[in-house]
């Protein structure tokens, strides 16, 4: 009799504990090196949570002055923690891995499409001086290694690093007009900007960032 019930408690207690195991949250392995396309109600402390990564190495990465300011739908770069390499990509893009790497000219490829591309030489060339008040026209400078580039895009940020417009142009085309007056894109007058390559759906180079002034307007004189 004793026997039995201790066969009997010996079942349920492995029950109960397969039960609370089963229950238990599983370890996600945190990744790095991949595109992170940012979702409504997220911000950068929990996606650095996710990935393993400082919000400060996460925000330096993508050049964001405010790290209280990200978007839905904007794609971020997640870097590597120092003594790490990157895993597998688990964006929605068409890669199966990431790499990163620094070139002349241009801040380095954040991406890896069906083809290498060579980001050397990339690099904005207009308008380093200012914006005009209205149409802007914007040239530079492609990959050396950019054939499998499909299109480039000139991304604006206002004086707080946010992004407030953005231009795209078809593959081998290195320009673009925008217009970036006061009424298109409201006051303010310090900007900054910067171009993207991109390849099969993926980021794959981006030049440096570049300040800028807009030309004077004087309905923009409320907004500094």
């Amino acid at each position: 009799m004793v026997t039995r019930r201790f066969i009997t408690l010996s079942i349920f207690a492995l029950v109960v504990g397969l039960f609370f195991a089963a229950q238990a949250p599983q370890a996600v392995r945190a990744e790095c090196g991949v595109n992170h396309t940012v979702v409504s109600g997220q911000n950068l402390f929990r996606i650095s949570l996710r990935y393993g990564v400082t919000v400060e190495a996460i925000a330096r990465a993508n050049n964001i002055a405010d790290v209280r300011r990200i978007y839905a739908g904007q794609v971020l770069f997640i870097p590597c923690a120092s003594g790490t390499t990157g895993g597998a990509t688990t964006t929605t893009t068409t890669t199966t891995t990431t790499t990163t790497t620094t070139t002349t000219g241009g801040v380095g490829a954040v991406g890896t499409p069906t083809a290498a591309v060579d980001c050397a030489g990339f690099r904005a060339t207009s308008p380093l001086d200012g914006f005009n008040d209205g149409p802007t026209t914007f040239y530079w400078d492609g990959p050396k290694g950019g054939s499998s580039v499909i299109i480039y895009q000139v991304i604006v940020l206002d004086d707080k690093g946010t992004r407030i417009v953005s231009f795209d142009t078809a593959s081998g085309i290195t320009r673009v007009t925008g217009n970036v007056g006061f009424d298109a894109i409201g006051g303010r007058s310090k900007f900054s900007w910067f171009v993207i390559a991109i390849a099969d759906g993926v980021e794959v180079c981006r030049t440096s960032t570049y300040p800028v002034q807009r030309a004077w307007n004087p309905n923009a004189g409320l907004s500094p």
